[in-house]
């Protein structure tokens, strides 16, 4: 039986959107970044899917990376808006309108640094936040996976070579908030990037979060729409995060200012 020019029309579309949600141009490239951030794990990637390191396959639709009532979808963390770096933007002056990097998918990064305490646990390193000016005062338990703890001792070095020339900047850097912490998200039920060991805080009490500056009891982002923006960290400690793959908090409008977090995905070209 033919079909009508109505139902061709239809099907026209339904195969327009399908291929707009698996075949964007930019969801490849994307894709293509998550393989070059995370060379350990991703094998391959197609137009929409990708292959791990043990050749099992994901595809973007795939249930397991769908949004959840807790977690976005795997394709909504792609599809964020793109993290301005401190060369793209004037640090000083740049307030945020949107929140890049805040969009996660907790199953892919629970099938690289854990699905459970225990497990991120196993993989833990302890390092010493700025140890020529703190000695060991400040233990810190970050995961080997990626190599984030060989890259966080770097940053550490570089924070010294910096606080060298920069004196004033110790005291953003002193008594550290903390790394590797099981938690949830403040009034929420989804996972901190600390339960992956991925995350650093720095001092807080040079530090601003909304929620703190708010008073605001639920963790809505709408509830926050015209939030005035707070920070009081120096760019040249942001840049120095940044270039060895860590995103920071206060580049989002829902500011976390003392929040640093090993995403190189989002730093890419």
């Amino acid at each position: 039986m033919a079909l009508s020019l109505t139902r061709l029309a239809a099907i026209a579309v339904v195969v327009t959107i399908v291929c707009t949600q698996t075949c964007s141009a930019d969801e490849l490239k994307q894709l293509k970044q998550l393989k070059k951030a995370y060379p350990d794990f991703i094998k391959s990637v197609g137009s929409d899917s990708f292959v791990w390191i043990n050749g099992e396959r994901m595809s973007l639709q795939d249930k397991q990376f769908r949004a959840t009532s807790d977690s976005p979808s795997l394709l909504e963390q792609l599809n964020q808006p793109k993290y301005p770096i401190n060369k793209q933007v004037s640090c000083k002056t740049y307030i945020p309108k949107t929140d890049p990097g805040r969009t996660r998918n907790e199953a892919f990064f629970e099938k690289m640094y854990g699905k459970r305490e225990s497990a991120v646990k196993h993989n833990l390193d302890t390092i010493y936040w700025m140890p020529k000016y703190f000695g060991h005062r400040y233990p810190l338990k970050v995961t080997r996976i990626n190599g984030v703890n060989i890259k966080l001792k770097h940053i550490s070095h570089q924070l010294e070579l910096l606080v060298k020339k920069h004196p004033e900047y110790l005291k953003y850097l002193n008594n550290p908030g903390g790394t590797f912490y099981w938690r949830y998200i403040k009034n929420s039920h989804r996972l901190s990037a600390h339960s992956f060991g991925i995350a650093i805080d720095i001092n807080t009490s040079y530090s601003n979060y909304w929620i703190w500056d708010t008073g605001i009891k639920e963790n809505k982002i709408n509830q926050a729409d015209v939030l005035p923006y707070k920070n009081r960290i120096p760019c040249k400690i942001v840049s120095i995060f940044e270039k060895n793959g860590f995103i920071w908090g206060g580049k989002w409008q829902h500011y976390d200012t003392m929040h640093f977090e090993y995403r190189p995905e989002l730093l890419l070209k």
